[in-house]
Order: C-alpha cells, then structure tokens, then sequence
C-alpha cells in the first residue's frame, strides 16, 4: 500500500521485498500477535548468525513500520521491536571501498584526465567530477550546467537520476540538497567540457532537452555499470584500489581525504548531504582517530600555554 506504489527506485523495492521474504523464512507460520519479546529477541539472534547487523537492522525497522501501520488501522499489536537489541555479523571492510593513500588518489584524478575525450566518451569527466565532489553518482549524472556557478566556485545538487528507471527522481533526503565549493581545476574541466559538447552537440540539440553535463554523444546519460568497469580499468592500469571500487568509492574518497586533511566534521557532513556526523563516524572512524590524536595534541599544547 506505500512502498509498491511509490516513487522509490525499483532497487529499492526489490530491498524491500526480498527482507519481507526473509522475514517469512524468521517467523515461519507464527501469528505476529502471538509473538512475545522474548520470543523476537531470541528469533533476531539466530537470524543474526548468519547475516550482517545492518540488514538485520533494516529487517527490525520494517517490521516495526509494519506494526504501527497495524496499529494505526485499530489493530491491537505490541510492538516487539521496542528495545529490542541487534546482533548479526560485521559488514565487510569499507576500507576496500576507497582510495586512502593521498597520493594514489592525485593519480587517479591525473590518469583520468589523460583521458579525456569527449568524442570518446564522457565517463572519464563523470568519475573526475565524482572524486572532486564526493556527489553521489546518480546526483553527478542529473547535474545541469545550470547548476554550476562558475563566479562563485559552487555547484548545486537537487535531484538525482535513476538509471533502473530512466528518470529523474526527488534527492535522497532533504539534506542532500546541498551547494559544493569547487576549484579552480575542476571549473577548467567542465569549461572545456561544455566547449566541447557544444561542438559535437550542435545538430543534436533534441537529445540533450535536459541540459546535462555529463551526456554522452552515442549512449547519453552513463550506466553505473559502465561507469564501474571504467574506474576498475583505470584502477588496474596504475595498480591501485580493490576490485571492490565502485563509481561510489569517489564519495567515500572525498569524505575521508577532507576529514584527514582537518575539515571539521560537520562541515564534511554538510557537504556529503548527511543529517548529523553518525554515518561519518561510522564509516572513517580510523580516519578520525587520526585526526582527533592531532586535535588532543593542540589541546595539551595550548594548557601549557
């Protein structure tokens, strides 16, 4: 009644569907009125063996909206998943996920400039963009070069693009709308970029109604799988990263250099279209460590003073 419905991504919808199946496989026959806390609890647990905390999570949120949606309907439920506690296997190392080493990461952005040809393709300049911004990769395939203040270094994101679908959707949450400052580099690239597009694009003007920046000139807006088999070349090519790298990994890239380099958390946060700091701690915490040593350091010196 709400999620099939919605405008969520397919991918979504498929999320949900398979935890409901998992759900099913939890609780068998069990009646959700005959179920106890105790009896949830101990069901999680054994479920918790064999899947990661944060599925498992998402398997407790759901059933919890599914319990008040109940409720709301004048069913008289208990909601088990009140206090209830997660366990369940670690997620995989994020480490693999992004580029650590500050130099391997000013490489990849110069080997993707070497290949730069827009007659070519527009993926080397998408990739770019992504580590240079921390977008996310549906943000950086909706960008228009409306969005782009070149006077003032800012680009705006407001909406992302939906390859299952083929259309534009509303931004993840109402934090990801959100200006980044930009360097002088990056506004070269997108200059030449724009010059370019409009030189092979002059007579194609029907295909590009969107005004997209990243719009190829045989297979229009990227796929995320093209974009992944790309970076993983150029990745294999300097012999660096993991196989696990994804288009996603220049977010991840973006947000651990600048938290390395001192930025302040919650700027980090504001930048990358989080609510709140949890989600960077959760994901750089040893970066962090790194840079709180330093910050306690500046603490110690400045009672001495």
């Amino acid at each position: 009644l709400v999620i099939l419905p919605s405008e969520k991504a397919k991918a979504t919808k498929e999320g949900y569907y398979a935890r409901g199946q998992a759900i099913e496989k939890i609780f068998s026959v069990i009646p959700a009125m005959s179920l106890n806390h105790q009896e949830y609890q101990s069901r999680l647990n054994e479920f918790g063996e064999k899947v990661t905390k944060d599925h498992l999570r998402r398997i407790n949120a759901d059933i919890r909206s599914a319990i008040k949606f109940s409720q709301r309907s004048g069913l008289q439920i208990t909601d088990i998943t009140e206090d209830v506690k997660i366990f369940g296997l670690e997620a995989g190392n994020v480490d693999d996920k992004y580029i650590h080493s500050i130099s391997e990461y000013k490489d990849l952005l110069s080997h993707l400039q070497s290949k730069f040809n827009y007659r070519e393709s527009v993926i080397p300049y998408l990739l770019y963009f992504l580590f240079k911004t921390g977008f996310r990769v549906g943000e950086g395939m909706a960008l228009c070069w409306s969005d782009i203040d070149f006077e003032n270094k800012m680009i705006r994101t407001y909406r992302r693009f939906s390859g299952d679908r083929q259309i534009f959707t509303p931004p993840k949450t109402k934090t990801s709308v959100r200006e980044i400052p930009v360097d002088d580099k990056l506004l070269q690239v997108l200059k030449e970029l724009k010059e370019e597009q409009s030189m092979v694009l002059y007579d194609r003007k029907d295909l590009n109604k969107e005004d997209l920046v990243f719009y190829d000139r045989r297979y229009k807006i990227p796929t995320n799988a093209g974009l992944n088999k790309y970076l993983r070349v150029c990745l294999s090519e300097l012999g660096i990263g993991s196989q696990e790298m994804s288009a996603t990994s220049g977010r991840h890239t973006y947000g651990s250099y600048l938290l390395a380099k001192g930025v302040d958390i919650w700027v980090v946060a504001k930048l990358m279209g989080h609510k709140d700091i949890q989600q960077l701690i959760k994901t750089y915490g040893h970066v962090l460590q790194e840079v709180i040593d330093k910050e306690y350091d500046i603490v110690r010196d400045l009672m001495v003073e």
